[in-house]
C-alpha cells in the first residue's frame, strides 16, 4: 500500500547512529591517548541515545513537515472532520447526512471513528494508499457501523469500507465514496475542523 523507501530508513538509522558514536567519541576521548575499550564502550551508549532519538520520531517527530515526504510518505490527518454523506439507500430518497469524524494517527496506525445523528461508526482496519507513480493518495478503512436502537427496524448493524481521496501532505479536505454489506454505497465529502 505505502512504499517506505527502505534505504533511505537504513541511512537515516546508520547515519544517526554514527553521528551520535563520533560526538560521544570525541567529547570523551583524550585524542593524544585513545582508549580502545572505553571506545568500544560508547557504541552501548550509541545504541541507548538512538532507541531514545527514534522512539521520540515515532511518538511524535514523524508529524513534523521537515520528514514529509523523504522519511514519512503519509500526512498527519489526525483530528476532528465534519462532513456529508450522499447514500444511495432507497433510491437517493434520504437527505445528505451530516457527519463528524474523528482520526487518531501514529506512526502505524490510523483509527477512524464516524459518528452521525443515529448511529457511530469504528474502523476495524485502515490504511494508506500513495503511490505517485499512479497518482494515488488515498485513505482505505473498514468500519462496523452501529445505529441507535430507535432505529435498526430500517438501519441494521452492518460493514462498510471507505475511499479517502486526498492531496498533498496538508490535507485540509478529503472526498471519496464508501459501500457497504447492504448493497448500498454513497459519497463523502470531509473537511478539517482541527489539527491534533
Amino acid at each position: 500500500m505505502i512504499k517506505h523507501n527502505i534505504r533511505i530508513f537504513a541511512f537515516a538509522i546508520l547515519g544517526l547512529a554514527f553521528l551520535v558514536y563520533v560526538i560521544i567519541f570525541l567529547l570523551t576521548q583524550n585524542h593524544d591517548n585513545i582508549d580502545f575499550h572505553e571506545a568500544i564502550n560508547h557504541i552501548s551508549t550509541t545504541i541507548s541515545i538512538n532507541i531514545i532519538i527514534w522512539t521520540i520520531f515515532i511518538t511524535w517527530a514523524w508529524k513534523w513537515k521537515i520528514f514529509y515526504p523523504w522519511l514519512v510518505p503519509f500526512p498527519n490527518l489526525s483530528g476532528k472532520w465534519e462532513g456529508l454523506i450522499i447514500s444511495n439507500w432507497k433510491d437517493k430518497e434520504l437527505d445528505p447526512i451530516p457527519t463528524e469524524i474523528t482520526i487518531t494517527q501514529n506512526f502505524f496506525n490510523i483509527q477512524v471513528k464516524i459518528k452521525t445523528k443515529e448511529s457511530r461508526s469504528y474502523s476495524i482496519g485502515a490504511s494508506f494508499d500513495i503511490d505517485a507513480e499512479r497518482g494515488f493518495q488515498q485513505l482505505i478503512y473498514t468500519y462496523l457501523n452501529t445505529p441507535k436502537t430507535g432505529v435498526r427496524d430500517r438501519s441494521e448493524i452492518h460493514y462498510g469500507s471507505t475511499i479517502l481521496h486526498f492531496d498533498g501532505f496538508k490535507v485540509t479536505k478529503m472526498e471519496g465514496e464508501y459501500w457497504t454489506d447492504r448493497e448500498t454505497t454513497g459519497e463523502v465529502t470531509l473537511t478539517k475542523k482541527n489539527f491534533a
